[in-house]
């Protein structure tokens, strides 16, 4: 029987469909959605990718990212965006926002349109989905490593930099800043997701944001005031309100492992998101990057600003997940929910991704019990694979 390209069937696998785990089912691709989960071997027209027992999940989405691989999204060429996608699925992400930060105003919406354009390019690896905002409305007193000089107010006149993205989208901002309630509907009013972050702001604050239309918190606890039992803040907020996800950097330098444990027992489990917040230090040695237009210096794969703040990570989105399973002691398919279907739900994507079903895009990360990557499916086309992993 001849075999149709246009049909993959991934075999001999376990699929991580929601809350449970089949290990007797196929998985068939055709046209770059998913068809059909059938019994295993009852599919053979087509190009077999057998998993060799790893486990076979939906695509991983890394909603806060700067870049990886020696590249950075603000300062790269359309070539290197496109080097960079093509190397990202060795790390299981299939989808990913690429995030803007540390440069003036004007910069960021240089950069941003730089990267819609790319977005609508066709490349053989990870697909940008769209550009996260870091700024610039955000609070001088917690920029982390952003220069709090490219911080500036918001006012009416300041939506230009809004028209230079388009959904899916996200902006952080601090809930505090002056004309905050007037940002966040405007936000929501362009289906762009509004996140709190950088910020002093207080639980009321948040609250009162989230009435409005915020509904997620950027890198919990960081470039934030601290959690404090007589001055509940955005932290509180953060574990408290329902409607709010919570990013998570689960590198066990950003946020201490016990602490990811408190947050696993206090969020519900569909709001929790992981992301890398990467550098161009992932996935390169020690030395000297830059993070937008800022140096930065990674030693023990720690990067940091040459003031000594934590700038960004060296993480990846594989091992967020495998270090988020050893520090909460969550199972498979709840961590996974932590870069598949939760952030697709926030993006208001998950029609599309996030699951394995049938009419969803054929987006799918293939991993061991140790969370290396196996093999990366893009739209139904395998863009990577370990040698192990093979087609028949």
């Amino acid at each position: 029987m001849s075999r149709d390209n246009n049909i993959l069937i991934i075999t001999g696998g376990r699929l991580i469909l929601g809350e449970k785990v089949a290990t007797d089912k196929d998985l068939v691709i055709e046209h770059g959605l998913v068809k059909d989960i059938v019994e295993r071997g009852k599919v053979r027209q087509g190009v077999v990718l057998d998993a060799n027992g790893n486990y076979v999940s939906p695509g991983f989405i890394d909603i806060h990212t700067h870049g990886s691989f020696g590249i950075d999204f603000v300062a790269s060429t359309p070539e290197e965006i496109a080097r960079l996608q093509e190397q990202l699925p060795a790390t299981g992400v299939t989808a990913f926002l690429a995030t803007v930060a540390g440069v003036t105003r004007s910069e960021m919406g240089d950069a941003a349109q730089k990267l819609q354009e790319a977005r609508d390019k066709v490349v053989s690896g990870s697909q940008m989905l769209g550009v996260h905002l870091e700024g610039p409305y955000l609070n001088p007193a917690r920029c982390g490593a952003i220069p709090s000089e490219v911080m500036v107010p918001f006012d009416a006149s300041s939506c230009g930099l809004l028209d230079c993205v388009d959904p899916p989208a996200t902006m952080t901002l601090a809930p505090e800043i002056d004309n905050a309630a007037a940002l966040v509907e405007e936000l929501a009013r362009r289906g762009i997701v509004a996140c709190g972050g950088h910020s002093e702001a207080t639980f009321d604050q948040v609250a009162n944001a989230a009435n409005k239309g915020l509904k997620h918190i950027t890198h919990l606890f960081n470039a934030m005031s601290p959690l404090h039992h007589r001055s509940p803040n955005i932290a509180a907020a953060a574990l408290v309100l329902d409607e709010l996800s919570v990013e998570l950097i689960a590198d066990g330098h950003h946020v201490a492992p016990p602490v990811v444990a408190l947050v696993n027992k206090a969020k519900r489990t569909d709001r929790i998101i992981l992301v890398t917040d990467a550098t161009a230090a992932a996935g390169m040695p020690d030395g000297d990057y830059v993070l937008g237009e800022i140096n930065i210096t990674v030693r023990d794969g720690i990067a940091r600003t040459p003031q000594g703040a934590l700038a960004g990570s060296t993480l990846t989105l594989n091992r967020a997940v495998k270090n988020f399973r050893t520090f909460t002691g969550t199972d498979v398919c709840q961590a996974v929910k932590a870069v598949t279907s939760n952030p697709a739900r926030l993006l208001g994507i998950d029609d599309k991704k996030g699951r394995i079903a049938p009419n969803m895009d054929g987006d799918i990360t293939i991993f061991d019990e140790n969370l290396n990557i196996a093999a990366t499916v893009v739209a139904g086309e395998c863009v990577w694979k370990t040698p192990a992993t093979s087609n028949q």
